[in-house]
């Protein structure tokens, strides 16, 4: 990621304050999805892995699509694929509808995961119509005028560049790039959130026990402690470091 950029509006005056304070949760759901009622508790959670496995997944469109979105150093990587209908061969036509369908995918998956930055689709064949691949760009990630639109070039792929609204989901998840990776603090971030289910799930059992390894345990405790009484953890070597169990008692 690139470094911050400043802009000087005015002289300072007094100490550091805050002019005004930022939205609430409700207020960016609201914007992110006008309209739409947001949810709480195990619902909520549910969706959230919901929304996760999409987002990591190949996911196919009608059978015909797939998108792959891979954030890397440099720029978030997109690519197209399309997989004709046995016996049919693809028109322009036919190219030009999986990408509109493609650049949707992408840029709710790219939203998903509030990525910005430098975009390169790969998209389906060669020979775009670059007026119509801008169009269903534009349909697809917004006419926002801080969103920058490349043409397609001659290999076949469009640059966007998107602001950095949000720090990155996974880093949001996992407090930091490398916890992704690193299994036992993503185990405990992750038992925490599969015993709050738990007890949102059944309010009627006096007491829901996570056992987990030992290492993992030790990481999840601090965060368990804040999901009240009815919650509890248990040591158990015998799991390895991606695996849990959830007991109601």
């Amino acid at each position: 990621m690139k470094g911050v950029t400043l802009k000087l509006l005015g002289k300072g005056e007094g100490e550091p304050r805050l002019l005004a304070p930022g939205p609430t949760v409700a207020e960016w759901l609201e914007r992110l999805a006008p309209g739409v009622e947001p949810i709480g508790g195990a619902r909520a959670i549910q969706a959230g892995w919901d929304a996760l496995r999409e987002a990591d997944g190949q996911p196919f469109i009608g059978g015909d699509v797939s998108v792959t979105v891979e954030r890397t150093n440099a720029l978030v990587a997109v690519d197209i694929d399309y997989r004709p209908l046995p016996g049919r061969r693809a028109s322009p036509q036919d190219r030009l509808e999986a990408n509109r369908r493609g650049l949707v995918r992408a840029a709710q998956t790219i939203r998903l995961r509030s990525l910005g930055g430098l975009v390169a689709i790969d998209l389906v064949g060669g020979g775009q119509d670059g007026n119509a691949i801008l169009k269903a760009a534009k349909a697809a990630f917004g006419t926002d005028p801080s969103i920058a639109y490349g043409p397609v070039n001659r290999f076949g792929v469009l640059m966007i560049a998107l602001p950095w609204r949000f720090r990155p989901l996974a880093e949001r998840l996992y407090r930091h790039p490398w916890v992704h990776s690193y299994w036992p603090q993503r185990a405990a971030v992750e038992v925490t959130r599969r015993l709050r289910h738990a007890l949102l799930s059944d309010t009627t059992t006096a007491r829901v026990t996570a056992r987990c390894p030992q290492a993992v345990a030790e990481l999840a405790a601090p965060l368990v402690a804040r999901l009240g009484p009815r919650a509890h953890l248990k040591a158990d070597d015998t799991l390895r470091t991606s695996e849990h169990v959830i007991e109601a008692e």
